[in-house]
């Protein structure tokens, strides 16, 4: 892959990775995949989860997973080939002269290390860097970073730093050694989206400033489009489509980049997002197009034989027969049916709660001020804001796990006590929480039938015992799920299976009101979009109200009916959720939205 003429660092040829089977033979994961990254330039790599981006970016470095092997290819930076070389030299030029950056600083930094010992490491290993050099590197680092006060958060530890300055950290230790190459892997998934904004341009101004040649990879075509110089879609373990980042969002030539571009909520337009059905092949396919099964333009010559990718017009690729026949751009949607509101009276009443964390103590602090809301019978209302707003906090108030310090909430005029456990059991029935992560939400020793039953025999009076399998298979029907996962536990499930589940277990109970945190953030497009589907097909079928938390208001404009923008625990702006959109009154509502990638958002 060309740009604009900067000097290659690191080029990638023909590399193949394969996994170790049950049986001891080789299950080939990624095949014979090239690319080039040059210098002061942004390559992303985008695909759905299990296309083989991550095993792709770390298998060029020359790391090999656990079970892992690099069964071919060429790797080569400064004349020299990764994939020959052995552990101890591979450690040499990690760290100096190639960074890694994680998608999850919170977990890849030290929690028991300062932020200045973790900086230090890279610099006196690599660098010889000690005493009061030492300590200037690792106060212009920070400084670069923009993190305040410099000095005073080397003696800090992560845990002391928001999301979005850890992974500035992050960064820091990454670029500490001015490095050739930067492989970023998702480092913005999950984060808000002006947080992810800041983090973006400031990756931007690095990259430029100091001429890293840089591999992205991420879900988000969005982001990337508006980031990356070059952009290759991966899927299957192999590259199918890849030019220039705007010529790959605004006119994709294959139907995987259609769908993905499909599953991208639009903060410009109201529209519907389209999931992909099916999923991923968990390996390379070689005797006909992998995405054949899931495509909307297969032929019979789709399924005769490898596709291989060929050069279209000027330097844009595709892995695809009818290239030269797709649209330019994603067919046009229509907006989710959402149904029309006409209860008088409202289902939740939310009067002027507070809530607060900390010890009388140690001190308190209140993270919700005040706020008031209603909804109604089959409603979706949508709270956005930063990370820190509040609007989690306020989402669990109202299921009862974080007592509210001060107001009311009534729920079809009765109103809750503050604790879930002072509920009766008919009240916390009416109430179900969907949380963020259904890794720690999901009990792993449990299979997906306890899971989705439990509900059912503590709510479901109506439900004899004799009947629960069947009224859990039919849950998993209604989510789009097989009964053959009846017998599965958490882990033997995808991400977007297990919250799946999740959405299952909530609507087991048939409650009127369904409490959502956040609930896609970590998912990729395809799999987050065919979530958004399913909650709002559910709540139609059940008649269910819905409360919806995102950080992303291009999501919750694909849901909700109406919003509420949240900032330092208050409400700074409520409205319905076109009125929001095309004429957002308070400059927040403004600044979240300006922060949107809008690359394919616009179009």
């Amino acid at each position: 892959m060309s740009t604009n003429g900067a000097p290659a660092v690191l080029e990638v040829t023909d590399l193949t990775v394969g996994y170790k089977r049950g049986d001891g033979r080789m299950n080939e994961v990624v095949w014979r995949t090239s690319f080039t990254l040059e210098a002061g330039t942004i390559t992303g790599l985008a695909g759905e989860s299990g296309c083989g981006k991550s095993t792709t970016a770390l298998a060029a470095i020359g790391y090999r997973s656990p079970g892992s092997a690099i069964l071919g290819g060429t790797s080569v930076l400064d004349g020299v080939d990764l994939l020959e070389l052995t552990t101890p030299k591979l450690r040499s030029i990690w760290g100096s002269r190639i960074a890694y950056v994680a998608q999850s600083a919170s977990t890849a930094l030290n929690p028991a290390i300062t932020v200045g010992r973790q900086l230090a490491q890279p610099l006196s290993v690599h660098l010889g860097l000690k005493g009061t050099e030492l300590r200037a590197r690792q106060i212009e680092l920070l400084e670069a970073m923009g993190l305040p006060e410099p000095e005073a958060a080397l003696d800090r530890y992560p845990f002391q730093f928001s999301g979005g300055q850890q992974q500035r950290v992050a960064i820091a230790i990454a670029l500490s050694c001015r490095p050739q190459v930067l492989l970023l892997d998702e480092p913005t998934t999950g984060l808000d989206v002006t947080t992810q904004a800041r983090i973006s341009a400031l990756l931007r101004e690095l990259v430029r400033e100091t001429g890293v040649a840089t591999l992205y990879v991420s879900h988000d075509l969005a982001l990337l489009g508006g980031l990356a110089d070059r952009l290759a879609v991966m899927y299957a373990g192999e590259i199918v489509e890849e030019s220039d980042a705007h010529a790959v969002t605004r006119t994709p030539r294959h139907p995987y980049t259609q769908a993905l571009i499909a599953a991208v909520p639009s903060v410009k337009k109201p529209r519907a997002v389209a999931g992909i059905a099916g999923r991923p092949p968990s390996h390379v396919v070689l005797d006909a197009c992998s995405f054949a099964p899931r495509c909307p333009y297969v032929l019979p010559a789709c399924t005769a034989d490898h596709v291989p990718l060929r050069r279209l017009n000027g330097s844009h690729s595709a892995r695809c027969l009818r290239a030269d026949e797709i649209a330019a751009s994603p067919k046009a949607t229509t907006a989710l049916p959402i149904p029309p509101v006409t209860a008088p009276k409202p289902l939740l009443e939310v009067s002027d709660v507070w809530c607060e964390y900390g010890t009388r103590r140690s001190g308190t602090k209140p993270v919700v001020k005040g706020v008031s809301f209603e909804i109604r019978p089959g409603e979706t209302v949508g709270i956005v804001g930063e990370s820190g707003s509040g609007k989690s906090t306020l989402l669990r108030a109202i299921a009862g796990l974080h007592p509210p310090v001060d107001g009311a909430l009534v729920l079809n005029g009765e109103e809750l006590a503050r604790s879930a456990v002072k509920r009766p059991r008919a009240l916390r029935r009416e109430l179900q929480l969907v949380f963020q992560n259904p890794d720690s939400s999901l009990n792993p020793r449990h299979t997906v039938e306890d899971i989705v039953g439990r509900p059912i025999r503590l709510f479901r009076e109506d439900v004899p015992r004799t009947k629960e399998k069947d009224a859990v298979a039919e849950l998993l029907e209604a989510v789009k799920l097989p009964g053959s996962l009846l017998v599965r536990y958490p882990a033997e499930l995808s991400g977007g299976q297990k919250q799946r589940i999740a959405i299952a277990r909530a609507f087991a109970a048939r409650p009127s009101l369904l409490l959502c945190d956040e609930v896609t953030s970590a998912l990729d497009v395809s799999v987050q979009a065919t979530i958004l589907e399913l909650i709002a097909d559910l709540a139609m079928q059940f008649e269910t109200a819905v409360v919806f938390v995102s950080h992303d208001l291009a999501v919750v404009r694909t849901v909700a009916t109406r919003a509420l923008v949240m900032r330092n625990g208050e409400v700074c702006e409520e409205a319905e959720i076109e009125q929001l959109f095309a004429a957002p009154q308070h400059p927040y509502t403004r600044e979240l939205l300006s922060a949107i990638p809008e690359s394919i958002a616009a179009a």
